[in-house]
């Protein structure tokens, strides 16, 4: 045979060369910046394994005692070779953090959710609310939806970032937060230390998937940009004491009532916020039509729909500045006429309207009522991010991708999360369960039989997960570190001994592996 002359056996080889670096021959673990393929029905099925022993452990609030679910979660992130740090702002009330790092190229990425749950009535669901059961295509349990289901999510998207390879270009931070339910000192304690935290955005709660929002057939993603301010206050009234049987004029409780009576019959306009004009350009774009047309033109929204919506308490609430009277206190005994009677109320407020403007008209609603006064128990300005980011445009691309019967735009939340303290230190806050409900899943957060189907795991997990990827990822991202396995126990700040309380309701394995359970003390 011909001998192959040594130039044409040089280029030959070259061309090996070239063709299996191009063929994408793996030079080293990493080199695709998004990592390798995800089995996405198997992490759905691990975020449906973690969400049921998630919601096994109680962390009702009152009393909290969040350090549990802190404990729990650091157990799992144990596993993926990833360190924790527990926050407390009490003992029992645990904040946990886990940072996967990157690059440093661009701020952190935070994933929030919070660890507590409001109580619930046994006797009025089907199974009991802490069993974490998994039972006709859904994981049941206290919290499935407000919100484990989305910290379960979170916390898979984080494993997956570390066990696929993506190459981050920014650290992405999981943070799951005590005292949501109640008095939010859990967010409060970490916005403290937000400079050792770092990220200057963070996916929250605050929109969920709704079918038949708007339209029947039509699945609505509002995806919460901005949180109303709110202003609590009382009304307290005072007047002469007196009998029950002996009626006098002026008496405290009757000037209350005058007092209500004026906040009831004040005038109220809607004001078109710029978020809300937006959501339903987008859901009337998406639908077409007359009804589309209608909903893509300001004007004829203003004209044609002011009446119906503002007939409705929901979008009534994110067009106008709220006044609620949510309570009355001051009377002992049905036969004595009090000194003086308190009105608690709950003001929600607009972007634009401040607390101090707000309490001005309340007060000059009730001045011409003798012996009423207005006292201020807290307030918050509305806080607003920005919708043209990258972050957001992420989210409302992935989570429509798949559903032509779908649309996402930004919304107003008439309440508030833990967001707001965020966005008042500049973080960006972009509020998205990616999850889709009816009418009974809204209704069974805080309610009866709150459950989250095994289908929207598996997809709210994709959904995350991609969306994480589109904007903390690049080819010039770190490339990802083998991780060796750290010890069950996270550190704990301020280093304590865990007790017995500390323990109760976690897994048995967890509990030994945890007992006994010596201070742990920071490096």
């Amino acid at each position: 045979m011909p001998t192959c002359p040594p130039v044409l056996r040089a280029l030959a080889a070259l061309i090996a060369l070239l063709t299996s670096l191009s063929a994408g021959r793996p030079a080293r673990a990493g080199a695709d910046p998004r990592g390798t393929p995800v089995d996405w029905a198997a992490a759905g099925a691990e975020a449906a394994a973690l969400l049921s022993g998630y919601l096994q452990v109680d962390d009702t609030n009152p009393p909290g005692r969040e350090t549990r679910g802190a404990l729990f979660l650091a157990d799992y992130f144990a596993r993926q070779g990833l360190p924790s740090t527990i926050y407390e702002h009490a003992p029992g009330r645990g904040n946990l953090l886990v940072r996967l790092p990157g690059a440093g190229l661009e701020p952190p990425l935070c994933l929030l959710s919070h660890i507590d749950v409001v109580e619930a009535e046994p006797a009025r669901w089907q199974v009991p609310p802490q069993s974490g059961a998994i039972r006709d295509g859904a994981v049941w349990g206290r919290g499935a939806l407000d919100m484990k289901g989305m910290g379960a999510i979170e916390a898979v998207t984080v494993a997956l970032l570390a066990r696929q390879g993506a190459r981050l270009r920014r650290d992405v931070i999981f943070l799951a937060v005590a005292d949501e339910e109640v008095d939010n000192q859990g967010i409060r304690h970490m916005a403290a230390r937000w400079s050792e935290v770092g990220c200057s955005h963070v996916i929250n709660e605050g929109g969920i998937g709704v079918d038949g929002a708007f339209f029947e057939g039509q699945t609505v993603f509002p995806i919460s940009v901005a949180e109303k301010g709110v202003l609590w206050l009382q009304l307290v009234a005072e007047g002469q004491p007196g009998h029950g049987s002996t009626p006098v004029p002026d008496a405290a409780p009757e000037r209350l009532v005058r007092a209500y009576a004026a906040l009831e019959d004040r005038k109220v306009r809607p004001q078109w916020d710029p978020s809300v004009m937006e959501l339903l350009h987008a859901v009337g774009a998406h639908k077409g039509g007359l009804a589309g047309a209608i909903l893509r033109s300001p004007a004829a929204v203003r004209l044609l729909l002011r009446g119906k919506l503002m007939g409705n308490p929901l979008t009534r609430a994110v067009l106008t500045d709220t006044v609620y009277v949510t309570g009355f206190s001051g009377a002992r005994q049905p036969n004595v006429v009090p000194a003086e009677v308190r009105a608690n109320i709950d003001s929600r407020l607009l972007p634009g309207t401040s607390p101090d403007e707000m309490q001005r008209r309340i007060e000059a609603l009730v001045a011409d009522v003798p012996g009423v006064r207005v006292e201020r128990l807290s307030a918050m300005h509305a806080t607003v991010s920005p919708w043209d980011d990258p972050l957001y445009d992420a989210l409302a691309r992935r989570v429509v991708e798949g559903l032509p019967n779908a649309v996402a735009g930004p919304a107003l939340s008439p309440g508030f999360t833990d967001s707001i303290y965020l966005r008042e230190l500049g973080v960006r806050a972009y509020g998205l369960v990616p999850f889709i409900v009816d009418e009974a899943g809204l209704r069974s957060m805080h309610g009866d039989d709150e459950r989250v189907s095994l289908a929207n795991l598996e997809r709210g997990v994709r959904v995350l997960y991609e969306a994480v990827l589109d904007v903390s990822t690049g080819t010039d991202g770190a490339a990802p570190e083998a991780r060796a396995p750290v010890p069950v126990a996270p550190r704990l700040d301020p280093p304590r001994a865990l007790d017995d309380d500390d323990l109760r309701t976690l897994p048995p394995d967890l509990v030994s592996r945890l007992r006994p359970a010596p201070a742990l003390e920071l490096p």
